[in-house]
């Protein structure tokens, strides 16, 4: 209903109503967007323009506690590295009007993505963030992360219900500037008019914020005259790794068995730790050390396939079951068995759950895992999918609330079509399928089971 004019017209346009008028009658076509010069220039228009037509409603919103401490930082940046530097993470947004996405060709994947990234509140107001306070001209450095302020400029901010905007929302538009910055890089190169998995795209756009941002950090410290590094960051505690108390005070060795990623604003609310134990009999039975290495993740995937997982809490126990290696050869070249575990250590403030839907079979090759597979509202961190150490249990019993789910409709993993669902700071949840969006009655509509569609990415954004 909110869109029946909108269709209305575009309709007309492709039954050719309006051909009626000769070619010199019809009204002279709408000028392009300049791209603006810099972000304050970005701001400008859009406070000229919000004042001269009195219908923009700004909403503001008071974080609320997360884990007994939340502040929303106020300080005014002066330049990209200054917010880069200094930033802290916020968990209140003021609310967006809901605006629809035009699918371009085979656009979903991107569409939803950019939608659950809209309304997941430390990432909107780290875009406005930049957006509000850096003075900084546009250059081809941080290609995604200007396309993505671009794309928030295209949203009122208004708290209004979606029931009673009725015809009153903003047309659906083609994220014209995001297509532009994808096409820059070599992975999407071949991106528009062909399906791609949401996952996928996710962890390209994110990651690829990311290394704008560390690139820029390393540049600044270069400049300043301080040892930069590299934009992944600098392994820590060497090749030799330290030694720990780990379960039942014994010693477990630690080694990052990756380079630890660079600070950035984006590490800040997406960034968490793995901790993979193993463990492995000594010599005639004695207990040996323990061994540790620690891994980044930016969102937890999820294998999903097993009977016994039902609920993404299952989903966890098993992530976080002992896996027993057999025929494990110690140092002293005897077969023993081992026992590996992984578990979290450190936990962000956004935590995203991709469910693997989607498993290769011998047989039959990649086919997608149909079943419901439940999911709270709100999630409490068990003590058994944490890691035994100091860092890990600052986390012991944080709590989630569901801030957003992506969906994939269809049987395959190179078609189908995919929607999300996604909560306004009011609570309201609103679904979106491209240019559609609908109010949902209450949350237990995203809660579920769907006939037609299956959860496929989950955001919990930490209470």
């Amino acid at each position: 209903a909110q869109y029946k004019e909108y269709r209305r017209r575009r309709a007309a346009e492709q039954c050719g109503e309006a051909a009626v008028a000769t070619y010199t009658d019809r009204p002279a076509p709408a000028p392009a967007k300049v791209k603006p010069s810099s972000w304050a220039a970005l701001l400008r228009s859009s406070s000229s323009s919000a004042a001269s037509s009195g219908t923009v409603k700004m909403v503001g919103s008071q974080p609320a506690a997360a884990n007994g401490i939340r502040t929303v930082d106020m300080r005014k940046f002066t330049t990209l590295e200054d917010v880069l530097e200094n930033w802290r993470i916020v968990f209140s947004a003021p609310a967006v009007q809901p605006r629809g996405l035009v699918n371009s060709g085979n656009m979903c994947f991107m569409n939803v993505v950019l939608q659950a990234l809209l309304y997941c509140a430390p990432f909107y107001s780290m875009l406005r963030s930049i957006k509000e306070n850096v003075v900084f001209s546009f250059s081809t450095s941080t290609p995604l992360l200007e396309a993505l302020i671009q794309f928030v400029h295209e949203f009122k901010q208004d708290a209004t219900p979606l029931a009673q905007l009725g015809t009153g929302l903003d047309e659906p538009f083609v994220p014209e500037n995001v297509y532009e910055a994808l096409r820059k890089k070599n992975v999407f190169q071949t991106l528009r008019g062909q399906q791609e998995d949401a996952q996928e795209f996710m962890s390209y756009l994110v990651d690829g914020i990311h290394e704008e941002m560390a690139l820029v950090l390393q540049a600044h410290r270069a400049k300043a005259g301080a040892a930069g590094a590299e934009p992944t960051g600098n392994s820590s505690g060497g090749d030799d790794g330290w030694m720990e108390v780990g379960p039942n005070n014994r010693a477990v060795h630690m080694r990052d068995a990756h380079e630890v990623r660079a600070r950035t604003p984006i590490t800040q609310i997406f960034g968490g730790t793995l901790q993979s134990l193993l463990t492995v009999p000594g010599p005639a039975g004695r207990a040996a050390p323990a061994r540790a290495n620690r891994e980044p993740f930016q969102w937890l995937a999820l294998d999903v396939s097993s009977d016994d997982v039902e609920t993404v809490e299952d989903a966890l126990d098993a992530l976080a079951a002992p896996e027993s290696i057999e025929g494990y050869m110690n140092v002293q070249g005897e077969a023993v068995a081992a026992t590996k575990q992984i578990a979290l250590e450190r936990v962000p403030p956004v935590l995203v759950l991709h469910l693997k839907r989607f498993v290769f079979c011998a047989d039959e090759g990649v086919q997608k895992v149909h079943k419901f597979i439940a999911y709270p509202e709100e999630l409490t961190l068990a003590p058994a999918w944490l890691a035994r150490t100091r860092e890990a249990a600052r986390h012991r019993d944080a709590r989630y609330r569901l801030s957003g789910v992506i969906y994939h409709h269809g049987s395959h993993a190179s078609g189908g079509h995919y929607t999300c669902d996604v909560r306004r700071p009011s609570g309201e949840w609103v679904q979106f399928d491209d240019i559609d969006i609908g109010s949902l009655e209450s949350v237990d509509a995203v809660l579920d089971e769907k006939p037609d569609r299956t959860a496929y990415i989950l955001f919990y954004t930490t209470c």
